[in-house]
């Protein structure tokens, strides 16, 4: 499967937050216990240092975003949350995702992630 990562657009809001929200209501992996609506969705996710689609076939696959990991003498760390369609894990979107993040996160001036 051929996936490109790209920075995400306005366009990709809805796909975003529909694959976030799943992985927010399955309680396994992400810290909120909320879904995103989506009248905030454009404010949640710009809040993020970047946020980066997966997209195969025209369609959005997976999602991550990077922040730092914390303030000050930390603020050189990043940390990074990714999410993949459940109907398309195991086919390295993930990968996709944590290759591009690395990129990203450097490219920012974070030296650790």
């Amino acid at each position: 499967m051929e996936v490109q990562v790209r920075a995400y657009s306005q366009e990709d809001l809805p796909s975003m937050t529909a694959i976030w929200n799943r992985v927010v209501m399955d309680g396994q992996a992400f810290p909120q216990d909320e879904p995103v609506a989506d009248d905030e969705a454009s404010d949640f996710f710009g809040s993020f240092d970047y946020c980066g689609v997966a997209v195969h076939d025209g369609r959005v696959v997976g999602m991550y975003e990077i922040r730092p990991n914390n303030v000050g003498r930390c603020g050189h760390i990043s940390n990074a949350s990714y999410a993949v369609d459940p109907d398309c894990r195991g086919m390295h979107v993930g990968r996709a995702m944590v290759t591009d993040s690395l990129v990203q996160a450097r490219r920012l001036g974070y030296r650790i992630m």
